[in-house]
Parts: C-alpha cells; sequence; structure tokens
C-alpha cells in the first residue's frame, strides 16, 4: 500500500495491511464465487471495454493469480501493471455491485487495532490520515497504488510522450518502464512502440481545447505530486516540471514570457506559463507554492493573470502547490475565498466538478463574463506531502 515505507515497515504497518488485504481477498472471492457458478457470468461483466484484445479466459485466470497475491503471507513491494488495472476494474464492480454503501468494507476494524492507528499516527489536530484511509472505501483507489499509470488515458499520454521524445521522458520518467505496461497500450500505439517510430506526424495533433487542455494539466499536476524529486522543490522547478510534460505533449509554450502590464500597471510583466494556438495567445498557466490562505498573495495571482491577458482567453489556470498538514481544511477554505473573490470581470458561475476530484488534487471553475463573453479560470490545487 501507498501509505507506508515499504523499505521499512514495523509492525504496525503490517498489521494494518494485513487487514485491508482480507477485504480485497473478500471482495475478489465473491468475484471468483460468480465466476464459477456456471450462470453466464464473465470477464465482459466486471471489465469495461475490452481494447487490449486480451482474451476473457486469460482475464479470469489474472484473477486467480491477482487473489493467490493478495491472500498470501509475503508482502509484495509491487504487481505488475496488469494486475493493478484489475483490481482497479474490481474495485470499481465491487461499488456498483453493492447499492449500501456501509457495506463495501466487508471486515470492521478492530477496536484494538484503531486504538493502535490512533497512537501511531494521529495529527495534532486530530486527523488520521492512516485510519481515514482504511476505512474509507473511496481511499483503497488510491492506498494501493503509487500511481495510476496503468489507467488508459494517463498510459496513452505516457506512451505518446516516449514515441515522441524517448530522452526527454527518460529524464522526466526514469522510474517508469513501458514494457511492463505493453500488454495496456491501445493497439496503435503498442504497434508504434514495438517498432520504435517515433513519427510524430503518425500521432494524434494536439489542438487545443479547454476539455483537452484541463485534463492534460491534471495529468501534469498528478505526475509531479507522485514524483519523489520535487516533494521540496521550488516553484520554478515544479513549473518547469508542468512545462516540459506540456511540451513533451505538443503544446506551443512561452515560459515566463513578457507580457501585457505588471501588477504595479506600469512595465511588462511576467506569465508562468504562456500556452499559444495559431501564433496567438490561447491560455495563461500561474503557479504558486502555498502552505496557508494566504489571501493577499492569492489575489496577487489571480490579478496578476488579468493584467497580461489582455485579448480574453477562452481559459486560464492558478495552480497552486500545496504543503498543509490538513489538505481537506486548506480545500475548504480556498473555495471559499475564491468563490467570494472580486474578480475584474463579473462572476456569474463557481462550480466544483465531481469529475477527477481526487484526495490529493483538486480544481474548481470561475466563469466570468467579459465583454458578454464567457471566460474561465480553473482553480487547480495539488496537495504536495511532506
Amino acid at each position: 500500500m501507498d501509505l507506508f515505507d515499504d523499505t521499512a515497515m514495523t509492525d504496525l504497518d503490517i498489521e494494518v495491511t494485513k487487514y485491508v488485504n482480507k477485504n480485497v481477498k473478500c471482495i475478489i472471492r465473491v468475484l471468483l464465487d460468480y465466476l464459477e457458478d456456471s450462470n453466464g457470468f464473465d470477464s465482459e461483466d466486471f471489465l469495461p471495454y475490452n481494447n487490449f484484445r486480451i482474451d476473457n479466459d486469460t482475464w479470469i485466470k489474472m484473477v486467480y493469480d491477482l487473489y493467490d497475491i493478495v491472500r498470501s503471507d509475503v508482502l509484495r513491494d509491487f504487481i505488475k501493471p496488469t494486475y493493478e488495472y484489475l483490481l482497479y476494474v474490481i474495485l470499481q464492480w465491487w461499488e456498483s455491485f453493492n447499492d449500501i454503501f456501509d457495506n463495501l468494507i466487508p471486515y470492521e476494524l478492530d477496536c484494538d487495532l484503531i486504538d493502535k492507528i490512533r497512537f501511531a499516527y494521529e495529527l495534532e489536530n486530530k486527523y488520521n490520515h492512516v485510519l481515514y484511509a482504511v476505512t474509507n472505501y473511496e481511499e483503497y483507489y488510491y492506498i494501493f497504488f503509487a500511481d495510476h499509470d496503468f489507467l488508459p488515458d494517463r498510459l496513452e499520454r505516457l506512451v505518446t510522450i516516449y514515441l515522441r521524445n524517448p530522452e526527454l521522458f527518460n529524464q522526466l520518467f526514469s522510474d517508469v518502464d513501458l514494457i511492463e505496461y505493453r500488454d495496456l497500450m491501445p493497439k496503435d500505439l503498442q504497434m508504434q512502440f514495438d517498432k520504435h517510430n517515433y513519427n510524430f506526424s503518425e500521432l494524434r495533433d494536439k489542438n487545443a481545447s479547454d476539455p483537452i487542455l484541463l485534463s492534460d494539466i491534471l495529468f501534469c499536476c498528478e505526475r509531479l505530486q507522485a514524483h519523489h524529486l520535487y516533494k521540496e522543490a521550488d516553484e520554478n522547478d515544479m513549473n518547469d516540471f508542468i512545462r516540459d510534460l506540456l511540451t513533451a505533449l505538443h503544446y506551443d509554450l512561452r515560459d515566463q514570457t513578457r507580457q501585457g502590464t505588471s501588477a504595479g500597471g506600469e512595465d511588462a510583466g511576467e506569465v508562468d506559463i504562456l500556452i499559444r494556438k495559431n501564433d496567438l495567445p490561447y491560455s495563461i498557466i500561474e503557479a504558486l507554492k502555498l502552505s496557508y490562505i494566504y489571501e493577499s498573495y492569492i489575489s496577487k495571482h489571480i490579478d496578476k493573470i488579468y493584467k497580461y491577458d489582455t485579448l480574453g482567453n477562452t481559459c486560464n489556470f492558478m495552480v497552486a502547490y500545496v504543503k498543509s498538514k490538513d489538505f481537506s481544511l486548506f480545500w475548504e477554505k480556498y473555495l471559499s475565498y475564491t468563490k467570494s473573490y472580486d474578480y475584474p470581470f463579473k462572476l456569474v458561475k463557481y462550480t466544483v466538478p465531481l469529475s477527477k476530484q481526487y484526495s490529493e488534487l483538486k480544481y474548481a471553475v470561475a466563469e466570468l463574463k467579459r465583454n458578454d463573453i464567457i471566460t474561465k479560470l480553473y482553480h487547480v490545487v495539488i496537495h504536495i506531502p511532506n
């Protein structure tokens, strides 16, 4: 589990891990019971659309393999990406299978173990991330995986970056062995990967649009959050990482571009990242580091965006790198402040979309009316843990 240090697990860490594995073992056992019941239930009933061309018999054999892995007394440091993907979709199947939320976690946590966890991991504000993670089913989608690179949309981006620029990929993702993910690649990219074909013209063009750009920025933030080298990095280094990933995804970027007027209104200022489309400004990404709600600092960066945005971009982005012990409380306060903020244009709508909201990565959208045209400011907040 991505809760403990695999190289120095305590007896309590092992006990907690075995408790969670016991729950997963039960879930997989129920799935196997359905598969063995001769009622017509097969892999198509719990797997999403199978674009991997892996036959049903192979998937079912892998379920048995995964069951043996989970119920083993030997704790593994990792499992192969295909099994990670399989575990992820089994968790999704179990959630859809149960219409009563209380039944999602089969076994209750023993009171004695609860006391041990509280004693070992409780913070000053009484928040206990370990206790919360192992007793909330939604957290199971995160604590079992160091990252979600095995999911189709993320893997497609990784393979695309590799095909376009192998050297940059190896610099940014030195810990990712794409060979391990080969069976999960879309077939067109798998063929190119096998042939080491780096012909850019055969890959999809990167036509910037709000949904695609948002999805790619969230992807970049997720990769940054998972990268241990950036836990203590400064803002510029984090910006460089985001910029390099977006460049690899074929965005036309300008870094620290002098444009518009400064916050003081006298001179041209510097944009953290400017995205261009058809040789014209398309979107501004303004980043900042926070450990608490520093209102004047947040205000400065919001106003800075609209000092630079002289044309009226359809969308801009505020990306906050947050070092906070209580990220949930920080997010609540951030929402409260930015929802009531006096923007330079009329705020007509403020939403927190339900999709792509993770425990450590959040976003909200402020829609502003600018000369009768709706423009969007995306607030992206990413937790950078110690």
